[in-house]
């Protein structure tokens, strides 16, 4: 595995193809000097726009990130000292708005997330895929020297014992 673990939300296609076309239609009206093609252009960036965290394990650092099309602005920080990393099953709701209507739906995901200070947390993994959770977790736990706590079950968070990570 790298050394960087990077986890960043994923964009919608809808909004790639907003986010694209509002782009091609500011840059359309910049060619043709009109300065109000900045306005989407603008949108068009902020529709691409997603947030996301990266973790070297090499230099012990994280960052926090804004991504436009795969180009990271953030500020590399230390890592705090980590208690212990948690591999936690949740959902993940989205809301979808039209004219009148609203819906909201819940997708299964799985975070994983570094704890320090008792309480607080730094998401650095999301997946749908309950194996690759735990290999990065393996992964990250091996290179911080940390435990494993399983929270994927609802009521039921057990640690994980190093035997059995391997």
């Amino acid at each position: 595995m790298d050394a960087i673990i990077t986890y960043n939300r994923k964009i919608p296609i809808y909004k790639y193809a907003l986010g694209f076309a509002a782009i091609g239609v500011g840059l359309l009206g910049l060619f043709n000097l009109v300065i109000f093609s900045i306005v989407p252009l603008l949108f068009g960036c902020m529709m691409l726009k997603t947030e996301g965290s990266e973790i070297n394990l090499e230099s012990k650092t994280f960052r926090e990130t804004n991504s436009i099309l795969g180009i990271k602005i953030g500020k590399w920080c230390p890592l705090p000292t980590i208690d212990y990393i948690s591999v936690f099953a949740t959902n993940e709701n989205i809301t979808v708005r039209a004219l009148s209507a609203e819906t909201t739906n819940a997708f299964p995901i799985i975070h994983l997330n570094l704890f320090y200070n008792n309480n607080q947390k730094i998401t650095v993994y999301q997946t749908k895929n309950k194996a690759d959770a735990f290999d990065v977790a393996s992964h990250i736990s091996e290179a911080l020297l940390i435990d494993i706590l399983d929270a994927t079950e609802k009521g039921e968070s057990k640690w994980l014992e190093k035997s059995k990570m391997v």
